[in-house]
Parts: structure tokens; C-alpha cells; sequence
């Protein structure tokens, strides 16, 4: 027999200590999901453009999604990490600006854009860089939720470049 077993307030059950009364609130349980996305190359060269006509690629492109189900939850707070690396090939000097969405589709609600964050680039050396956002999420009603995360180049100027390794992380806790 352990030195823990011999104890008095020794659960055989849980085969573990009962706590005393630690005098704060105890933690909740926590719902954790994760997915990894794609990535996508952007490219525009041509020596005779400027940032005025520079090439806009409108069509947001999907880089990550993950659904998280909380409808075991009484008004849960969500975080959502998003993480990536963006890959910069200039030909000259390059320029490209990036728009990250974070969206939200809920079973009962329309989608919507929830966050937005810029990355914009004007370099002449080429670079992997990371980029990453948070996003706090205390608004939302219990029930099944899915984050996608989409990527749309504002404009790219005599340059490619390659969002890759994305990573998006979801958790989730009630009150």
C-alpha cells in the first residue's frame, strides 16, 4: 500500500487526493479543436505597374477552418489562434498587401467576418516571416459553430507570394 492510500482522504475510486477547499473558483472544463489548412501562391509581375494599378486578386482564399460544438457549454468564451508563415519572392522591389478574415458560420446565424488583420509587404529580399492573430470570442450562443479563416491579396505588385503552414486552434470554456 502507497503513502497516498494510506491516507484518510484517499479516493480508491478516483485513485487520487481529494483537494481541500482551494478558496478560488476551480477550472471548468475546456473544449479544444484544431485543423490545419492549405495555402495558396499569389503572383503578379510586371515592370510597368504601379501600386494605383497594381494587381488585385479579389477572391478571398480559404486557409483554414476548424468546428468546435459548445452547446455543452452556458455562455462559453471562445479563443481562436490562427497561425501561418508567409513566404515573400520580390523581383524588384515588391509589394503585397494581404487581408486576413476570421469568419464565423453558426447553425442558427448568417455568416460574418468577426476579425480582420492587414499584412502588408514592401521588400526587395526575399523572406519567410510568420504571421499570426488571436481572436477572443465572448458573444457567441452555445451550439455549433465553424471559424474559417480566409486570405485575400489587396494587391500584389511585382512579387509572389505563399501563405503556407496554417494553423488554426479553437478553444472554448463556459461560465
Amino acid at each position: 500500500m502507497s503513502d497516498c492510500e494510506k491516507r484518510e482522504d484517499y479516493n480508491r475510486d478516483h485513485d487520487c487526493v481529494r483537494c481541500p477547499d482551494p478558496g478560488h473558483p476551480l477550472p471548468k472544463p475546456i473544449l479544444f479543436e484544431c485543423g490545419n489548412g492549405g495555402g495558396f501562391t499569389f503572383a503578379a509581375n510586371s515592370s510597368n505597374s504601379t501600386e494605383d494599378n497594381a494587381c488585385c486578386i479579389c477572391t478571398p482564399k480559404t486557409v483554414a477552418n476548424v468546428t468546435l460544438d459548445t452547446s455543452c457549454l452556458c455562455k462559453p468564451k471562445i479563443k481562436v489562434e490562427f497561425s501561418s508563415i508567409i513566404h515573400f519572392i520580390p523581383d524588384n522591389d515588391g509589394k503585397v498587401q494581404l487581408e486576413f478574415d476570421l469568419v464565423r458560420c453558426c447553425k442558427e446565424f448568417p455568416e460574418c467576418v468577426v476579425g480582420t488583420w492587414n499584412y502588408q509587404i514592401e521588400e526587395n529580399d526575399k523572406f519567410a516571416k510568420s504571421f499570426c492573430f488571436d481572436y477572443c470570442d465572448c458573444s457567441t450562443c452555445p451550439g455549433c459553430c465553424t471559424y474559417i479563416v480566409k486570405c485575400r491579396p489587396v494587391f500584389v505588385k511585382d512579387a509572389a507570394v505563399c501563405v503556407t503552414n496554417c494553423q488554426l486552434a479553437i478553444f472554448a470554456q463556459g461560465h
